[in-house]
C-alpha cells in the first residue's frame, strides 16, 4: 500500500496513463506540482475520509479503522475537537457543506446523513452505491464510490440526477476516485492508494491535470514520516479549499500533518 517514498502507484491508473488509444477529445493532462505555504500539526490524529473548509476551520469525516468514525472540527493551530462519535456501527466517508447543511457519506451501510454545523443530526437519505469522496456543485451533490464514475444527486432525496466516467487523453479504465474537491468549477480528487491528486472537467469527466504529491514526503518531519509509515492505510486522503485566501488543505489517513497550499503548472 504506503511507502516510504509516498510511490506506490495503482496498476490500473498507470494503465490508464500509459495505454495507446486517446479518449475522446480529451486533452493531456498538464503536470501540476503542489507549493506548500504552511502547516497545520493536529492535537491528535483521525481517519480523515472527508474534509472541507468552512468559518475559518477545518470539518473532518473519519472512518472507523483504529477508533472510531465521527465527526471532528480542526482550529488553525491543530486543536482536533471531536463533536460526534460514531463508534464503528457505520464507517464514515466523504463530507461537504451545502446550504448550511452538512452532509456525510458511509462505506458500504448506503446511508446519508445530513447535520446542522453543530453535529446534530437532521436526517437520513439512502445512496444506492458505495460511498466514497463526496462535494458539491451548489446545487447538486457530487459523489464518487471507487470505480470509474463520479455522480451528481439531489442533495433532499439523494436520487443520482447524473453519472460521468473519468477519462484521460489514453485508454483504460481508471478506478479509486476517492476524496473530491470542486474548486472554480474544476473537479479535485486523489485516487485511492497513490500519490496523485486529480483535476477534472466535471461537466465531461476528462482529467485535465494531475499532481503528483509525492513531493510531500520532502516536507516531512522524522515523526511525520515515521506517522505514515507506521500502518499501510496511511494513505493520501484529505483535500479542503479555503475560497478566501484560496488556499487549498492536503491531508493523509492518520497524518499527523496537514499540508496548505496551492496548485500551479509544473514548469
Amino acid at each position: 500500500m504506503m511507502r516510504s517514498s509516498l510511490r506506490l502507484f495503482s496498476a490500473g491508473f498507470l494503465f490508464a496513463l500509459a495505454g495507446a488509444a486517446a479518449a475522446d477529445d480529451c486533452p493531456r493532462p498538464v503536470a501540476l506540482r503542489f507549493d506548500i505555504t504552511g502547516k497545520i500539526v493536529r492535537s491528535e490524529v483521525g481517519f480523515t475520509q472527508g474534509l472541507e473548509w468552512r468559518d475559518g476551520k477545518l470539518y473532518e469525516s473519519t472512518g472507523a479503522i483504529g477508533g472510531r468514525s465521527g465527526l471532528n472540527l480542526i482550529a488553525p493551530d491543530g486543536t482536533v475537537t471531536n463533536v460526534l462519535n460514531q463508534g464503528t456501527r457505520v464507517f464514515g466517508e466523504g463530507l461537504t457543506i451545502l446550504n448550511g447543511e452538512m452532509f456525510q457519506l458511509t462505506w458500504q451501510e448506503h446511508e446519508v446523513f445530513v447535520y446542522d454545523l453543530a453535529g446534530k443530526l437532521k436526517r437520513t437519505m439512502r445512496n444506492p452505491r458505495e460511498g466514497w469522496g463526496l462535494t458539491n456543485d451548489g446545487e447538486s451533490l457530487i459523489f464518487s464510490d471507487g470505480g470509474p464514475s463520479f455522480f451528481f444527486a439531489d442533495p433532499k432525496t439523494f436520487a443520482i440526477r447524473r453519472e460521468v466516467k473519468l477519462k484521460s487523453d489514453k485508454a483504460g479504465t481508471i478506478d479509486g476516485l476517492n476524496e473530491l474537491e470542486l474548486v472554480d468549477g474544476k473537479l479535485y480528487g486523489n485516487i485511492f492508494q497513490t500519490n496523485f491528486i486529480l483535476r477534472i472537467d466535471p461537466a465531461s469527466g476528462c482529467i485535465e491535470g494531475r499532481a503528483d504529491m509525492g513531493s510531500l514526503w520532502r516536507a516531512m518531519t522524522d515523526a511525520d514520516k515515521k506517522q505514515v509509515t507506521a500502518d499501510s492505510n496511511n494513505v493520501l486522503n484529505g483535500i479542503a479549499y479555503d475560497r478566501a485566501s484560496g488556499l487549498f488543505y492536503v491531508t493523509g489517513k492518520r497524518w499527523r500533518t496537514i499540508f496548505v497550499g496551492r496548485f500551479s503548472p509544473q514548469k
